[in-house]
């Protein structure tokens, strides 16, 4: 049973100890995730689902990952005292969501990696660290097919989490823009902000026609990084009559970073 879904971006800069910190450039992004995470915490979660801009990608399928463990750390962006992290799978609920797509013949693969992707990890760093008991982890990654494509697969998790009594929470690894300031890593260019204020304004409506129906040329020249995410997670909590709260939104070094959640409806 879906009791959770948030849209969270993943920085590395807001991990603490980063060689080039965000921490005091991010104050609002990591405040919003704290309460996120105790949020979350008051809801107990079996199962943690996450999908990623940054896992093993392929190009016109989803993949799932049915590792049975998981490891990750921040080694990689130089990050001193690092921790390593680990979780396990939800095998089970893995599958099912693996046998609701194979079943209509959608395109998803199935993969081996025992890698946690920042992407994933980073929200997971967030929204778990307070946590005494860790929720096992499903980890997926998104492809290029169109929105609908995505917001499909939404509604096939949503299926599957029909079909069990896990406690499941449901995350969209997203960063917005990538071309807001001149500073952006991705160079500016005016539809930057606008793409982020669009979507926002969007999420917080429910227009779901709206959303499904955004030119992938504004997206793209707007350098977003996890819409896919969001479109998948729409699907996921179509169903729910749910409402998006926001909890954050800034752009340091000229990226967008939205993170929120939506209110589900029983």
């Amino acid at each position: 049973m879906l009791n959770f879904a948030a849209i969270i971006p993943h920085p590395p800069s807001i991990i603490p100890g980063a060689p080039k910190s965000g921490l005091s450039a991010a104050k609002k992004t990591i405040r919003a995730l704290d309460e996120l995470g105790e949020e979350l915490k008051r809801f107990q979660p079996h199962t943690i689902i996450i999908m990623s801009p940054h896992g093993p990608m392929r190009y016109d399928k989803f993949t799932i990952n049915l590792k049975e463990d998981y490891k990750g750390s921040f080694a990689h962006f130089g990050i001193e005292n690092e921790e390593t992290y680990s979780f396990r799978n939800n095998k089970f609920l893995s599958t099912k969501i693996l046998q609701r797509m194979r079943a209509i013949n959608s395109p998803i693969e199935p993969i081996m990696e025992e890698n946690i992707d920042y992407g994933s990890l980073i929200p997971l760093h967030y929204l778990t660290k307070s946590m005494i008991k860790k929720p096992k982890v499903i980890l997926l990654t998104f492809n290029s097919q169109n929105w609908k494509a995505h917001f499909d697969f939404g509604c096939r998790i949503k299926e599957a989490l029909n079909e069990t009594e896990y406690n499941v929470a449901f995350i969209a690894s997203a960063d917005l823009s990538h071309r807001i300031s001149e500073d952006s890593p991705a160079g500016y260019s005016p539809y930057g902000i606008k793409f982020d204020q669009t979507l926002t304004k969007l999420l917080k409506k429910n227009d779901l026609e709206k959303l499904l129906d955004l030119n992938p040329e504004f997206s793209e020249e707007a350098g977003e990084c996890g819409l896919r995410s969001i479109m998948t997670a729409l699907g996921v909590v179509n169903s729910s009559g749910a409402e998006f709260i926001q909890f954050s939104y800034e752009h340091p070094f000229g990226i967008g970073h939205l993170a929120g959640r939506w209110k589900l409806k029983k």
